[in-house]
């Protein structure tokens, strides 16, 4: 795995309609987000609404997520452009237009694991989160390996939120305070080759040696690439829109590496 990695699970604006949302989120600030320095690869992930595995939901339907954002670093150091660098100043001014929370989990090195089956067929289509509260303290390893012999399951990703820092973002206007709807201590990304198996999956949960607080798993509506291997997308730069209309026309010189130098100063 990359050597640190940034967590951030995010809830949409009040009264913000979901395509809105999601259109904003993707074109406008996540096109702005793929200038910070230091990115190896970032990911929107767009949220379906949660199905919930254990504890009750206590009534808090304003503390459901919207999206996930998962961003790898190299190193501690190349993480510092998050919070210091000028277009960092930016995203904290664009997230009022956006989110009404926005927790921010910097994970240390070893927070996240990979684990990939060799059962799976087919190629990765389909994501889903897992977030857990309380329960066994070992709870990812136990999920890991009740689920990791499903034919379905290509990749399970594990995330120890209880070990990530989420005190040093704050934006004026957004809620970044931690609260018993929205903090977790797990987080479980699973990747499926067609379906995300939710009878399986609520049987691993249900199956733990104690029951988690609260377990919810949201489906994957659709996920973004905006930055890989250090280097801005197409997507990340240009926008699914002005994206789709370059393969309908069939307009491949549009994507060539002077002219993405010459209009963005990069290239992908």
């Amino acid at each position: 795995m990359t050597a640190v990695t940034t967590v951030a699970l995010l809830r949409r604006k009040d009264g913000m309609d979901a395509a809105l949302f999601s259109k904003y989120w993707r074109d406008v600030h996540g096109m702005l987000a793929t200038r910070i320095p230091g990115f190896r690869s970032y990911v929107q992930y767009h949220l379906d609404a949660a199905h919930s595995l254990a504890g009750a939901d206590e009534g808090e339907s304003d503390s459901s997520l919207h999206g996930i954002a998962v961003v790898d670093f190299d190193s501690e150091t190349q993480r510092g452009g998050l919070a210091r660098s000028e277009v960092a100043g930016l995203i904290r001014g664009d997230e009022i237009n956006l989110f009404q929370s926005s927790l921010l989990y910097n994970l240390p090195t070893g927070a996240d694991g990979l684990w990939q089956t060799a059962t799976a067929h087919g190629s990765p289509v389909k994501h889903g989160f897992l977030l857990l509260r309380g329960g066994p303290g070992e709870s990812a390893q136990l999920l890991q390996q009740a689920l990791q012999g499903h034919p379905d399951i290509s990749t399970l990703r594990s995330f120890a939120l209880d070990r990530g820092d989420a005190g040093h973002w704050k934006t004026p206007g957004v809620d970044n305070q931690l609260s018993a709807g929205n903090q977790f201590d797990v987080m479980l990304q699973i990747t499926a080759a067609d379906a995300l198996p939710l009878s399986a999956i609520a049987h691993a949960v249900q199956s733990l040696p104690s029951a988690p607080a609260q377990a919810r798993l949201y489906p994957v509506q659709a996920a973004y690439a905006m930055v890989s291997n250090g280097r801005p997308t197409h997507l990340g730069l240009r926008g699914l829109d002005v994206l789709q209309t370059i393969e309908a026309a069939g307009a491949d010189n549009q994507l060539e590496a002077g002219l993405l130098r010459c209009l963005y100063g990069v290239e992908t």
